[in-house]
């Protein structure tokens, strides 16, 4: 049975609607007009600092007009203002450092191209950049701690409804009660028949009726939801019609939770072409946007590699043709983004010898085939490093998941299930499995299985702060352990 006042409740609910709304659009205005204050303000700063004056002159001024503009393209660009309230603070933080860093690069082109690049005064822009960069960062702390404050009062947190709990639900049921940062709270759940919560217990949100009860809690506490997300099985759309039917007259938005539990999804996403609404089920990165940032990514971290290894790629080409006779690299089809296939590059680390059609043959420990140096290249996976040149055209990745041999694709694609989704990001120079010592000979095919959910859970859970993460691990674990031969 439901209790309250019908005459109060809907009242209070919609006061309380509003104040979420009104701190929302407070807290999004005070993050872009901050931004809008800021950068002009610390270029003025920066100025008085290294000049002691506050006014330029001609030349700085259309510097000053250029690098705006460039901010306000970057930024448009990047998202850097769009759901910014449910990103991670370092994520949010390095959107903020692409889109900065691509600012004076555009401008940088923009000073090339029209020759004014003489007349930039270095210091004040590096001044600028670093005082900007820090300020705007400031200002994101300071707006997270406020909003946490807020939502800690019961402030800016959408309330949401369930109607039926299938696994989907539950699992962004246990999200948000564990990330209250995000803003959202599930109220409660409306049963129907095969819910998951029947099963879980205590792991449900609190039940408030069967789908009957639906229309009728609604019209008890009108105005003190922000959202209701259907979770019903798409199989027998009736529940769904007659649930919809239920709430039609509530403008409250409705949103419905697909159940893709079974089909092998990878990062669903909804697309809409024309008028037509289409469920992904699987694609690649969960952000087709982050797509650019992780080849700006490789193209930076592969350019440095190369230049400051340049020596290193010296010494080792010189061992490989002082340890045997043959040719320094060793080429190898690999299967890349999309199954597409490319020569993956490497340090010789045998013998040269023919395989038989069709075999590759695994190294393995003590191998004959394999060099005194080669040994120690594979060791230390040394012999990985011309991988940079494959980055660097676009064919690899530097973290992603590690190209098999073609022979060995073919393979495992027969016997491992969802093996191939492996294929939907770039390949990589190193990899999620990779640090959590996957690496090297896998004789058993429950290593390869490993391997392989090591592989995919790093596709759902990828953002450019777990690139980094893996890459500094990679320092740390791949590069002293004694796994492959």
């Amino acid at each position: 049975m439901l209790h309250g006042s019908v005459e109060d409740l809907p009242a209070h609910g919609a006061r309380a609607g509003r104040r979420r709304v009104e701190a929302r659009a407070a807290l999004e205005l005070g993050l872009r007009l901050g931004d809008l204050l800021l950068l002009p303000g610390m270029a003025v700063l920066s100025h008085i600092v290294l000049y002691g004056a506050a006014v330029p002159d001609q030349s700085q001024r259309i510097v000053f007009g250029a690098v705006i503009l460039s901010a306000i393209v970057c930024f448009s660009v990047a998202p850097v203002y769009r759901n910014w309230r449910i990103r991670g603070l370092l994520a949010d933080l390095w959107l903020l450092l692409l889109a900065w860093s691509g600012t004076f690069a555009l401008f940088s082109l923009y000073a090339v191209l029209i020759g004014l690049a003489d007349a930039v005064p270095a210091t004040w822009l590096v001044g600028w950049y670093v005082s900007g960069l820090s300020a705007m960062v400031v200002l994101r702390v300071l707006l997270r701690v406020q909003l946490h404050r807020l939502r800690s009062r019961g402030m800016d947190r959408e309330r949401i409804l369930l109607v039926g709990l299938r696994a989907p639900a539950l699992k962004l049921h246990r999200l948000l009660r564990g990330k209250p940062e995000l803003g959202k709270e599930v109220v409660g759940y409306f049963a129907s028949a095969g819910d998951i919560a029947t099963r879980r217990g205590g792991n449900a949100p609190r039940c408030l009726g069967s789908l009957a009860d639906v229309a009728g809690y609604l019209n008890l506490h009108r105005g003190e939801f922000d959202q209701i997300w259907v979770s019903l099985p798409f199989g027998d759309p009736a529940p769904i019609r007659e649930t919809l039917k239920q709430i039609e007259r509530f403008p409250v938005p409705v949103r419905l939770i697909p159940d893709t539990t079974g089909l092998g999804a990878l990062n669903p996403s909804v697309h809409q072409v024309g008028d037509v609404a289409m469920i992904g089920v699987r694609q690649g990165l969960a952000d087709h946007r982050f797509r650019l940032f992780k080849r700006v990514e490789d193209i930076f971290v592969a350019g440095v590699a190369v230049i400051a290894l340049a020596p290193l790629f010296a010494v080792l080409a010189l061992g490989v043709k002082l340890s045997s006779p043959g040719p320094v690299f060793f080429r190898q089809r690999r299967h890349g983004l999309g199954g597409k296939e490319f020569w993956m590059l490497k340090f010789r680390s045998m013998r040269v010898h023919e395989e038989g059609a069709g075999q590759i043959t695994q190294a393995t420990r003590g191998d004959p085939r394999v060099t005194r140096f080669g040994a120690f290249l594979r060791r230390s996976s040394l012999d990985e490093l011309p991988q940079f040149f494959n980055v660097l055209g676009g064919s690899m990745s530097v973290v992603g998941p590690r190209p098999h041999a073609t022979q060995h694709n073919d393979h495992y694609e027969r016997v491992i299930e969802r093996y191939m989704h492996r294929h939907y990001v770039k390949p990589g120079i190193t990899g999620w499995a990779q640090v959590n010592g996957l690496r090297g000979e896998t004789p058993e095919l429950r290593s390869m299985k490993k391997r392989v959910q090591y592989d995919i859970d790093y596709i759902r859970r990828w953002s450019p702060t777990l690139d980094a993460r893996i890459i500094v691990l990679t320092a740390f674990k791949v590069l002293g352990q004694k796994s492959a031969y």
